[in-house]
């Protein structure tokens, strides 16, 4: 009987292990060659939601082509491999850098960015000041109209219609970690 009130005792732990880790977020390495792209769609539990997180550049892929980059967006459901008309969110772009050449002697510039429907994207000029692998926190709000952006301090918001909205994670040509990743019903 004893062995199985230390069974039952164990067994209760690892059933607490998966409501520990989504209350944590969870952790996701997107890490691509030169010239590539990986792109991750998770699903969302309805409206209103806030994605949140942390990311940061781990390397570069040596390319003459891209840009490292990391995308953080909400969009409507597409087929995959297709990209989607209207999105809203963020860009984390890093380009090398001659580090003799740098003051910082750093290998990377990188820069935050506003990502939105395909346009240029609109670059925080205070981002560039960060040292490439800066821990980058984020938090996107869809309310069912409007994606609300926040990067660190700045928070800006975009019109956004989704009847089936995704979390967009995209990254190409570079490696960059996805820590505390978390999908939050505001309901």
């Amino acid at each position: 009987m004893k062995a199985m009130s230390w069974l039952y005792v164990i067994g209760s732990a690892f059933l607490a292990l998966p409501a520990t880790a989504a209350a944590q977020g969870i952790t996701y390495d997107c890490d691509t060659a030169a010239n590539h792209f990986s792109e991750l769609d998770l699903p969302t539990d309805g409206v209103p939601f806030t994605v949140s997180g942390n990311v940061q550049l781990n390397s570069l892929a040596a390319s003459k082509e891209y840009a490292a980059v990391a995308r953080v967006q909400i969009a409507p459901t597409v087929a995959p491999g297709q990209s989607p008309a209207a999105f809203a969110g963020f860009a984390l772009t890093a380009l090398p850098v001659d580090p003799k050449k740098s003051p910082s002697g750093a290998t990377a510039i990188q820069a935050l960015s506003w990502n939105v429907n395909g346009k240029d994207d609109e670059v925080l000029p205070l981002s560039i000041m960060a040292k490439p692998g800066t821990v980058q926190p984020f938090a996107l709000s869809y309310d069912g109209s409007k994606v609300s952006v926040t990067l660190g301090t700045e928070t800006k918001s975009f019109p956004l219609g989704a009847a089936k909205p995704v979390v967009r994670i995209v990254c190409s040509t570079g490696e960059f970690l996805f820590t505390g990743l978390a999908i939050k019903s505001n309901r």
